[in-house]
């Protein structure tokens, strides 16, 4: 037999194979909302963060479907961001797997004096206070004379509407009114959260710096859909999100689905090819050998 005459009859065999059995689209190319996600950012500002997974997204490197709205992260002057009912968060750690996001408030950022703090404000948002958390209480004097040591309170410097003021942190609220009592002019900031590990440090005085408190921020645990992104990636999609309907979606190879990837199309490509290559060959062969028999 000779060579080119074989080469030939199996190419034309093939063709003859490929145009007879129909393929799925997606096989040949993804739908640009699942190729956009599905390939997760390291997020780099200043310090990184790791890899970027829904319900995070990164604005200016990724389309905003890819993650929720309230969960949009962006770097301002090398600090990671995310804003929660319009507060600036510095965002210092990402944990996906217990889903808990460790944040500090923007004010308490190293400078001369750290601005006083106000109370971060999670209702109505998917975040609440881990377990790691202990709400303490802030006694803030203006124009006092001094009150001196207090068991339970630990005294610091910050700044308000460009006015330094010593301020008291109170390990619960009757400290702070009995500190405010003291004093002709005061306010006190009711609830504000901090790392419970941080506040043993400064009760048992291995820690004098309520700054440093401040500065290691608190812990909160996210939820975002968590029921239906399980079910999404399990039909081998990835979550995303419907800027129109305002809900999370699946994203899939062929298009995005409300909840799970349609059955019809695979999760790899891949596999259908590789289980498909035997057939090919047994095709062509079958096709030759009655080609010349």
């Amino acid at each position: 037999m000779h060579p080119k005459f074989s080469q030939s009859s199996l190419l034309f065999s093939l063709i003859l194979f490929l145009l007879s059995h129909h393929f799925p689209c997606s096989l040949c190319l993804d739908d640009f909302h699942h190729s956009n996600c599905t390939s997760l950012f390291e997020f780099e500002c200043r310090h990184d963060l790791g890899k970027i997974e829904y319900p995070f997204w990164v604005y200016g490197h990724q389309p905003e479907y890819c993650g929720h709205p309230l969960f949009k992260l962006y770097c301002e002057v090398e600090h990671a961001i995310i804003e929660i009912k319009s507060r600036k968060y510095k965002v210092l750690s990402i944990n996906p797997k217990s889903q808990i996001l460790r944040i500090v408030t923007m004010e308490v950022l190293p400078r001369e004096h750290i601005v006083c703090p106000q109370s971060p404000l999670m209702d109505s948002t998917p975040f609440n206070y881990t377990t790691h958390v202990e709400m303490v209480a802030f006694t803030l004097t203006y124009d006092c004379s001094s009150i001196g040591d207090h068991p339970g309170a630990y005294d610091f410097s910050c700044t308000m509407n460009d006015s330094l003021h010593q301020a008291y942190l109170a390990r619960n609220l009757s400290v702070a009114t009995e500190l405010q009592s003291r004093c002709e002019y005061s306010a006190i900031i009711h609830e504000f959260p901090v790392l419970v590990l941080e506040l043993e440090g400064l009760v048992n005085g291995s820690s004098d710096d309520v700054e440093e408190v401040l500065r290691e921020g608190f812990e909160v645990q996210w939820t975002a859909d968590n029921a239906i992104c399980k079910e999404c990636v399990g039909s081998g999609g990835t979550c995303g999100y419907n800027t129109t309907s305002n809900k999370s979606c699946c994203l899939c190879r062929d298009k995005p689905y409300p909840n799970k990837c349609s059955s019809m199309y695979p999760s790899s490509p891949l596999l259908l090819f590789s289980s498909s290559i035997p057939i090919v060959f047994i095709s062509s062969l079958c096709s030759l050998c009655w080609f010349f028999c």
